[in-house]
């Protein structure tokens, strides 16, 4: 595995729903982790650093942290969830 893939969609308050926001391609983890939890941190410090950097506007996100195969398609998925981003 060469990279992990975060799929970002951001929750739309005054439509209720989810929409498709981003995905960012990051290097594999090292080591490698084995628990949930621990791939969900990992996804939260990722997604911090590229909102900082990308000046995201606050808000709730959701991720899924996967690996994919050469057509995009989420082969593997190490964590899901909620991210709640306050700059």
């Amino acid at each position: 595995m060469d990279v992990v893939w975060l799929d970002v969609q951001m929750w739309t308050p005054l439509r209720g729903h989810l929409h498709p926001f981003t995905d960012i391609e990051c290097d594999v983890p090292d080591p490698l982790p084995t628990q949930t939890l621990v791939w969900e941190q990992w996804a939260h410090d990722h997604l911090a650093a590229v909102a900082v950097h990308d000046r995201w506007q606050p808000g709730r996100y959701h991720f899924t942290a996967e690996r994919r195969d050469r057509a995009g398609h989420a082969v593997e998925v190490f964590a899901r969830g909620y991210w709640d981003w306050t700059p």
